[in-house]
């Protein structure tokens, strides 16, 4: 019985038809794993035929994995060894078969970033939100190319379809990091209630929380405007800080050390579309310990992951292991060596 039901929300939120109530028992069934073989199929449906692939689009892919990640000890990964479609149904099929099918759902959705939303004839009548909302640890890729990383308990949304018009506008609640891809032609916004931070390509870190009475801006590279719509507070620039109270609007600029303000991205590990020769220097330098390939092929492998709750070195390196197929294990002095047969 619970199968059927749960082949119902499932299918009904892939049409769109899914109260918020439906969508989190959905997910709540889909933490279960209980219904692997279900979705496993209808993977393997969605591969078989590429108009198919764009079904579920990559918003409810990353509803669906944003919720696991949420409730589980396994973290963002998918991994594009090739990017060809062929490449793409191995890939899927095996991070389903080795560790959990949502991988591949991630790894199928992430990699058609041509998605195309599901048009009926019902839906192509209906309004739809052009609100984008993500909430929670996750790193999140604008259209633009622009990066954000947002903290635990924070939120930021944007219109996507305003977005990259004339300006490139989002919303923030909470902490986040900001990596902005460089458009003097389109300047890129993040508003914070009334405080308005102004950009055109650079990096820094924003803390608004909503119980706290201040924002906090401060800049790791570039050069960054804090404002409202009446003035400009500051231009700073990298190991500078403009707080703002949020009730008065007052200001205050000063010099900070800006690794302590960004300190909280410590505990991530983002491994960003790369290859696993800039995968293993990343891990090597955050947990200090010598990584080496046994075969050079390994490192055209590549891999998209991103690990948001301070894992131990052992979860990463099994998890990463376990999808681009190959093992490690530690020498004598305590360095870690991978080896494997690698990507062509």
């Amino acid at each position: 019985m619970q199968q059927k039901v749960f082949e119902e929300l499932f299918e009904n939120y892939l049409q769109n038809n899914l109260s918020k109530v439906d969508e989190k028992k959905l997910m709540e069934y889909i933490q279960q794993g209980i219904h692997d073989d279900y979705i496993k199929e209808k993977i393997q449906l969605l591969l078989n035929d590429n108009q198919n692939i764009e079904l579920l689009d990559k918003q409810k892919g990353d509803d669906i994995l944003q919720f696991i990640l949420s409730h589980s000890e396994a973290k963002v990964v998918s991994i594009n060894k090739r990017r060809n479609s062929r490449k793409i149904v191995r890939a899927a099929l095996a991070i389903a078969a080795t560790i959990t099918l949502f991988f591949a759902f991630k790894n199928v959705f992430i990699n058609n970033k041509t998605a195309i939303p599901l048009i009926t004839k019902e839906t192509s009548i209906e309004e739809v939100n052009p609100i984008l909302a993500y909430h929670g640890k996750q790193l999140i890729h604008l259209p633009d190319g622009s990066t954000i990383l947002l903290n635990e308990n924070s939120s930021i949304e944007y219109n996507q379809n305003s977005f990259d018009d004339k300006t490139r506008e989002v919303t923030l609640s909470g902490e986040a990091y900001f990596n902005i891809h460089r458009n003097e032609k389109k300047p890129f916004i993040v508003h914070t209630g009334k405080v308005q931070t102004k950009v055109l390509g650079t990096a820094f870190n924003i803390n608004a929380y909503n119980n706290s009475n201040k924002i906090e801006v401060t800049v790791t590279r570039g050069k960054v405007q804090v404002g409202d719509l009446e003035k400009v507070y500051g231009i700073i620039t990298p190991n500078q800080q403009i707080k703002v109270n949020t009730a008065t609007l007052g200001y205050e600029q000063k010099n900070v050390n800006a690794e302590i303000a960004v300190a909280w991205k410590s505990k991530y590990l983002i491994l960003d579309n790369i290859n696993m020769e800039e995968a293993i220097a990343l891990i090597s330098q955050k947990y200090k310990v010598p990584i080496t390939l046994s075969n050079d092929k390994i490192k055209n492998c590549r891999i998209t992951a991103s690990f948001l709750n301070d894992e131990d070195l052992d979860h990463i390196l099994k998890v990463i292991c376990s999808v681009i197929e190959t093992e490690y294990h530690y020498t004598a002095n305590g360095a870690v060596t991978l080896s494997g047969n690698g990507c062509e």
